[in-house]
C-alpha cells in the first residue's frame, strides 16, 4: 500500500515541479505580491516626489491667507523635491465668486493641463470655515489634506489672534499626550515557580501583524489555487478515462491520498524556496544594498528586520502546520467535486460553496483582528473549515493557551481523517460514473457502498 501511495506522490510532485508554470510561479509570485502590496504606495511616493511643477491658482478674498500659504509651502516636504519647491501658487484678483466667465477659463486651463487646480478662499472664511478646491482629480487625498491642514492652521491662528490669544501658546497647551502601546505576553519559562512576562513595543506588534497578514493571505491563496488544481487533475483523469487504467492497480483512496500529498509537497517546496531566499536576504541585507549604492538600512528598518528574525521561526512553524491541515481538508473536498462532475463547468458550480468557505473566514479575519479573544472569534476558530485561517490569526496576534491549540489541531486531524473516509467513498464511485451528474440522493447511496 505504502509503495503505491509513494508512487502516486512521486508522479504528482515531479510532473508539477518540472513544468515551466512552477518555475514561473516561484519567480512571478513574489513580484505579484510586491505589485499588490508595495507598488501602489511606492507609486504614490514617486508621484509626489517628481520634479514636475504643479501650479495652483488661489483666489484669496481675505487678502491675508495667500502670503502665509506661500510660507507654509516651504515648510512642508510634501510640496518639495530634492529641497526645491515643486508646487507653485499664483494669486489672482478676488473676482471669482459668481464670475462664470472666470470659472470657465480656469476649467479650460484644467482641461489643457496648464494648471493642476484652483482654490477659492471666500471673504467670510473666518466665520463659515469653508474653502472650495477645484481640480480634475480629487482622489489625491494626501495633497488635498495638506492644503486643508495648511489653510486651517492659518485661519485658526488668525481667529485666536483676534480673540487675544497667542497661537503658539494655545497649541502648546492643547498638545496631545504621547500614547505608547505595549503588548504584555506570558513567557513559558518559569522563575521560582512563577511564569515571567514580557513587554513588546507597538512596533513589534505591528510588524507581527503585518507578517501575520502576509502569511494568512499566502495560506488562503495557495489553498484556493492548488486545491482547485487537485480538482482539475481528478476531472482530467476521469474525462480522459485514464483513471480506469490507474485504479486497476491501486485503490481509489490510495490514489486520492497520494494526489493530495503530492500537490501539498509542491506548495511546501515553493514556500521552502521563498523562505530560504528571505532568510538569505535578511542575513545579507547590507551587502546586497551595497550593490545598489545604498550604504545601510534606515534605523527604523533595522528594528523591523530584527523583529522578523526573532519572531519569524514560530510564525512559520504554525503557518506550515495550518497550511498542511487546511490543504488536506479542502483538497479532499475539491477532489470529490472533480470526481462527481463530467465537465469543467459542473465542477466550478460544485466548487463554489468550497470557495466560499475559504473566502468567508478570510473576510471575517479583518474584523476579528480587533478582538482575537472574543467568544465569537474563539468559536469560529474551532470550526474545522475556518480553523486554518482564523486560528492561525489568533496564534499570531494573541496566542491562546497551548491546550487550546492542541485541541484545535486534534479536531482538525479528526476532521481530515473523517473527510477522507467519507469523501473517499464518494470519490471511489464518482470517478467511474459518466453521463448525468449524480443527484444528492445518489451521492448518499454511494456513502453506503
Amino acid at each position: 500500500m505504502l509503495r503505491k501511495v509513494l508512487t502516486v506522490i512521486k508522479r504528482e510532485y515531479i510532473t508539477r515541479v518540472k513544468t515551466k508554470g512552477f518555475v514561473a510561479s516561484i519567480l512571478l509570485m513574489p513580484v505579484m505580491m510586491f505589485i499588490v502590496m508595495v507598488l501602489p504606495s511606492l507609486m504614490m511616493t514617486l508621484q509626489h516626489k517628481s520634479d514636475e511643477i504643479k501650479t495652483f491658482i488661489v483666489f484669496d478674498e481675505t487678502g491675508e491667507i495667500f502670503s502665509k500659504m506661500q510660507e507654509a509651502l516651504d515648510d512642508n516636504p510634501l510640496f518639495q523635491h530634492k529641497g526645491e519647491r515643486v508646487y507653485r501658487l499664483i494669486e489672482k484678483p478676488s473676482d471669482f465668486s459668481g464670475n462664470i466667465e472666470t470659472k470657465e477659463k480656469l476649467n479650460q486651463q484644467l482641461e489643457a493641463k496648464e494648471i493642476h487646480g484652483y482654490i477659492e478662499i471666500p471673504q467670510d472664511v473666518f466665520e463659515r470655515l469653508e474653502v472650495n478646491y477645484y481640480a480634475k482629480n480629487i482622489t489625491n487625498f494626501e495633497v488635498q489634506g495638506a492644503f486643508r491642514g495648511m489653510i486651517s492652521r492659518i485661519v485658526t491662528n488668525k481667529r485666536l489672534k483676534d480673540k487675544g490669544y497667542a497661537a503658539h501658546e494655545v497649541r502648546n497647551l492643547m498638545r496631545r499626550i504621547r500614547f505608547t502601546e505595549y503588548v504584555v505576553t506570558a513567557e513559558t519559562e518559569k522563575t521560582e515557580g512563577e511564569k515571567t512576562s514580557k513587554v513588546e513595543s507597538q512596533e513589534t506588534a505591528m510588524v507581527k501583524l503585518g507578517l501575520t497578514y502576509v502569511l494568512t493571505f499566502s495560506l488562503y491563496l495557495f489553498t484556493l489555487l492548488y486545491g482547485a488544481s487537485v480538482m482539475r487533475s481528478v476531472l482530467e483523469e476521469k474525462t480522459t478515462r485514464i483513471v480506469e487504467v490507474i485504479i486497476s492497480s491501486i485503490q481509489p483512496y490510495q490514489l486520492l491520498l497520494g494526489k493530495i500529498i503530492g500537490v501539498c509537497l509542491v506548495c511546501l517546496t515553493m514556500f521552502l524556496i521563498w523562505g530560504g531566499c528571505a532568510v538569505l536576504l535578511l542575513i545579507n541585507i547590507n551587502p546586497i544594498l551595497g550593490l545598489f549604492g545604498i550604504q545601510e538600512l534606515p534605523p527604523a528598518l533595522f528594528g523591523v528586520t530584527d523583529i522578523i528574525k526573532s519572531t519569524g521561526a514560530s510564525a512559520f512553524l504554525y503557518f506550515l502546520i495550518y497550511f498542511v491541515s487546511g490543504f488536506f481538508l479542502f483538497s479532499t473536498l475539491y477532489a470529490v467535486a472533480g470526481a462527481v462532475c463530467n465537465s469543467e463547468e459542473e465542477a466550478q458550480q460544485i466548487a463554489t460553496p468550497i470557495v466560499m468557505t475559504l473566502i468567508i473566514p478570510f473576510m471575517l479575519m479583518f474584523g476579528l483582528f480587533r478582538a482575537p479573544d472574543s467568544t465569537l472569534t474563539i468559536v469560529l476558530s474551532h470550526i474545522p473549515l475556518f480553523s486554518p485561517l482564523i486560528m492561525f490569526m489568533r496564534i499570531s496576534v494573541l496566542t491562546p493557551p497551548l491546550w487550546e491549540i492542541l485541541l484545535n489541531l486534534t479536531v482538525m486531524i479528526a476532521t481530515i481523517l473523517g473527510a477522507i473516509l467519507v469523501m473517499g467513498k464518494i470519490y471511489k464511485t464518482g470517478i467511474l460514473m459518466y453521463g448525468k451528474r449524480p443527484t444528492i440522493g445518489e451521492v448518499w447511496k454511494w456513502l453506503r457502498y
